[in-house]
């Protein structure tokens, strides 16, 4: 076990927010507009606004609007936590429950997505939305009864409930929440509260931010860069020490970074400085750049390409030493280009190709990342009664396609892929689910809302496209 830092006493940096800059963004100032109407008129006022979707008439913003209606509506908790998949009423369980296994994931995603949005739109709804995302993530935190320890989900013990996992009652028995907390949900907490701390929160909310993800990056840091769940053991995939990320997994050198490199952004606590200065002396940055493990492209983790993204983009937002820098970007190259084996640049992934322009100004990949979200499929996400459904309510067509698998080795068309939670992290070398087939789970669009907005926020998107 890695000893833990001795802690002295410790004062604040007065707390700052960031700006969003144009030259952050495109180089031009973002829109901002005021909120016009429901969300339904910009559904309906995108219908066939540009030609060359595969199998419906949705603009961009408007299949946006479309994913952002659906998933407010059924895969938003009142409280603000994103469910994964909306498991449908049988007649065993007549009633709606959802498997909650990657919540904190998926929350901390939205943030993110809402964020931008508000930052490209000025919508205040969705700084709202994002906001409450905030309060969400924070509760995740609070509601284990253990100092730092994020949980997976959690949910009031009066819900329908379905789920599988390890679940505890909280203390004060009013909720249930899920633990086994993996660094997959930790990295995507730490980014999400990150995106919003730095263009939304204002110095109060900053400060709570920052006290909740020092909570979190102290209980690792103190367990010896482990994290350690409420039985008192490891959780399964919550490992950051040094044996392990330099034999087992690198990526986990990236996450172990930005962790403690947001919480020294969001605190000013000179202990989490010293804590990113002893994992620069260990050898993380330069493990780290390894993060995207160099496979063949069916047995590639997408999984993990989405990790890496979401703990790169605060690295390289904040580290000005060039020398730690080149670190981070010899990761984000490697991440986007392959080595022997291809990168994610042959995939037409949205999200990839517009974190790539940010962080190089290389245009080369924009089309092809524009005409997956064109073509994303509705079915790959519902059936086809929900499509019917809202097609009546927002007057827009759809056709199913079948999938015909395209020849050849490399990565399908998003049109051509099946039934997924995210195509983000689906293996794009592989079909997937069947679309056609009527599914007991359907899932929201969050894949296609972070990738969209970070687009519209950044400036790669157009309000019109």
């Amino acid at each position: 076990m890695i000893p833990a830092p001795t802690r002295a006493r410790e004062t604040r940096r007065p707390a700052r927010r960031r700006r969003c800059r144009p030259e952050r963004h495109g180089g031009g100032s973002l829109r901002r507009r005021a909120a016009a109407g429901a969300v339904a008129a910009a559904v309906l006022a995108g219908i066939g606004a540009a030609p060359g979707r595969a199998a419906d008439d949705l603009s961009l913003a408007a299949k946006a609007a479309l994913f952002d209606v659906d998933l407010a509506e059924r895969f938003l908790a009142a409280d603000g936590q994103v469910r994964v998949r909306r498991r449908l009423p049988t007649a065993e369980h007549p009633y709606v429950t959802y498997n909650m296994s990657d919540t904190a994931y998926m929350t901390g995603l939205y943030c993110a997505a809402q964020t931008w949005r508000h930052l490209a739109t000025g919508d205040p709804e969705a700084a709202q939305r994002a906001r409450t995302a905030v309060a969400a993530l924070r509760h995740l935190v609070a509601v284990t009864g253990r100092d730092g320890l994020l949980a997976r989900a959690s949910a009031p013990l009066d819900e329908p409930w379905l789920d599988d996992g390890t679940w505890r009652e909280s203390s004060d028995g009013r909720r249930r929440w899920r633990g086994n907390v993996s660094s997959d949900q930790v990295d995507a907490v730490m980014f999400g509260l990150f995106v919003y701390a730095m263009h939304l929160a204002d110095a109060r909310e900053r400060e709570g931010i920052g006290e909740t993800v020092a909570a979190v990056v102290d209980a690792i840091v103190g367990n010896g860069l482990r994290i350690i769940g409420y039985d008192g053991r490891p959780t399964r995939w919550g490992r950051y020490e040094p044996a392990y990320v330099a034999g087992e997994e690198p990526m986990n050198a990236l996450l172990m970074l930005q962790m403690v490199k947001v919480a020294h952004e969001l605190t000013g606590l000179p202990r989490f400085g010293r804590e990113y200065g002893r994992l620069l002396e260990m050898g993380y940055a330069r493990i780290g750049e390894g993060a995207r493990l160099d496979r063949p492209p069916r047995e590639a983790n997408h999984s993990d390409d989405v990790l890496i993204a979401l703990a790169l983009y605060p690295l390289l937002e904040l580290e000005t030493d060039a020398a730690v820098r080149l670190h981070y970007e010899r990761a984000a190259q490697r991440w986007f280009h392959g080595r022997t084996h291809p990168g994610i640049d042959v995939e037409g992934n949205p999200l990839a190709t517009f974190l790539h322009r940010h962080w190089t100004g290389d245009r080369a990949y924009d089309a092809a990342a524009l005409d997956t979200l064109r073509r994303v499929p509705l079915d790959m996400k519902w059936n086809a009664g929900t499509i019917a459904t809202y097609a009546r309510r927002f007057g827009f067509s759809f056709t199913a396609d079948p999938v015909v698998p395209l020849a050849g080795d490399g990565p399908l068309p998003v049109a051509q892929r099946g039934r997924t939670w995210s195509f983000l992290v689906h293996n794009p070398y592989r079909v997937g689910g069947d679309r056609l087939a009527v599914a007991p789970f359907e899932t929201n669009g969050l894949d296609y809302l972070v990738s969209y907005w970070f687009g519209r926020a950044h400036g790669m998107i157009r309000a019109e496209d």
